[in-house]
C-alpha cells in the first residue's frame, strides 16, 4: 500500500520538469531574412531545437550565423547580416548611354539612351534584379525610305537604303528646270530635310504672247511719250507763266521809273522857269534905270561932291 502511494511522488519531478519547457512558434522574420527550405517544412519547433535562416531575394549574406535556437519558447536573435545585390553599371553597347539616378542596387531602375541618329530597340528602362539587369536594348542607325524617282530628271543616292546624314542629289534633263532643293538629307527621325524637287519644262513664248507683249510695249511707249509731251507742255506753261511774271514785274518797275522821271523833269522845268523869271526881272530892272537917267545923275552928283 505504501509502495503504490510512492509512485506519484516519483513522477512529480518529471511533470514539473516537463511543465518548464515549451515549443517555439513558427519564426516570424523581417523582409531581409527567410527560413531555409529545410526549416520551413517543419511542423513544430520544440525547446532547444534549431532553425536555419537565409537572406531574402535580392540580398546576399555579408556576415553572421545562419541559425536561430528555441529557448523556453523564445527564438534567439538573428545574427545574420544581409545586404542588397549590386548589379553595377550595365555593359555598354555601341552608341548607347545610361541615365543612372537611383543607383545600381537591387530594385533600382536606369534609363537607356541612344546617340543622335540612332533608334532605340528594346527596353527604354531596365531594373536591377537577382539575375542582373532586366531587359535588353540596342541602338540601331536611323534609315530613311528611298524617295520615288522624279520625272524628267535623275536622282543620285549613296546607297539603296539611305542612312542618317546621307545626302541625295537631283538633276533635270535638258529643257527642264529644277523646282525645289537640289539635295535633301536623311534626318535623325527617318524623314528628309525637305520634299524631293520636281522638273518642269521650260516653255518658249508663243506668237500670241509675243504680239501681246509688243502691243503692251507699244502702249507703254505711247503712254510714256504722252507723259513726256504733257511734261513738256507743263514746262512750257511754267516758262510762259514765269515770263509773264517777269514782264509784269518789269513793266511795273519801268512805270515806276517813268513816273519818277516825269516828276523830276517837271521839277527841273519849274526851277528853270523860276530862274528865268528872276534873271529877266533883274535884266528889266537894270535896263529901266539907264533909261530914266537916275543912275547917271547919281554918278554926277558923286563926282561933284568929290571935287568939292
Amino acid at each position: 500500500m505504501s509502495s503504490v502511494k510512492a509512485w506519484p511522488l516519483l513522477l512529480l519531478p518529471l511533470s514539473l520538469l516537463s511543465m518548464g519547457t515549451a515549443d517555439c512558434p513558427f519564426p516570424v522574420l523581417n523582409g531581409k531574412f527567410v527560413l531555409s527550405s529545410e526549416s520551413i517544412l517543419k511542423n513544430s519547433f520544440p525547446d532547444n531545437s534549431v532553425a536555419f535562416v537565409e537572406c531574402a531575394k535580392g540580398y546576399v549574406r555579408k556576415e553572421g550565423s545562419t541559425s536561430i535556437t528555441c529557448l523556453n519558447g523564445v527564438w534567439s536573435a538573428v545574427e545574420l547580416i544581409c545586404k542588397k545585390i549590386d548589379c553595377g553599371e550595365p555593359t555598354h553597347s555601341p552608341h548607347m548611354s545610361y541615365v543612372i539616378s537611383d543607383g545600381t542596387l537591387f530594385g533600382a531602375y536606369i534609363k537607356t539612351k541612344c546617340e543622335t541618329g540612332y533608334d532605340l530597340e528594346g527596353s527604354s528602362h531596365r531594373q536591377c534584379l537577382v539575375s542582373g539587369w532586366s531587359g535588353k536594348a540596342e541602338c540601331i542607325l536611323t534609315t530613311c525610305n528611298l524617295p520615288d524617282p522624279i520625272e524628267h530628271g535623275k536622282m543620285n543616292a549613296p546607297r539603296g537604303k539611305p542612312e542618317f546624314n546621307d545626302v541625295i542629289t537631283f538633276s533635270c534633263d535638258d529643257n527642264y528646270i529644277l523646282v525645289g532643293n537640289s539635295s535633301i538629307t536623311c534626318g535623325e527621325y527617318g524623314d528628309y530635310s525637305s520634299p524631293p524637287p520636281k522638273c518642269k519644262a521650260i516653255t518658249a513664248p508663243t506668237k500670241a504672247s509675243t504680239t501681246t507683249n509688243k502691243a503692251t510695249t507699244t502702249d507703254m511707249t505711247t503712254a510714256s511719250s504722252r507723259s513726256h509731251e504733257s511734261t513738256t507742255t507743263n514746262k512750257a506753261t511754267t516758262t510762259d507763266m514765269t515770263t509773264d511774271k517777269t514782264t509784269a514785274s518789269t513793266h511795273s518797275h519801268g512805270g515806276f521809273i517813268e513816273a519818277l522821271t516825269t516828276v523830276s523833269m517837271s521839277a527841273l522845268a519849274i526851277i528853270a522857269v523860276v530862274l528865268c523869271g528872276i534873271l529877266g526881272y533883274r535884266h528889266l530892272k537894270h535896263k529901266g534905270s539907264y533909261n530914266t537917267g537916275e543912275e547917271l545923275r547919281t554918278k554926277e552928283e558923286l563926282l561933284l561932291n568929290q571935287s568939292v
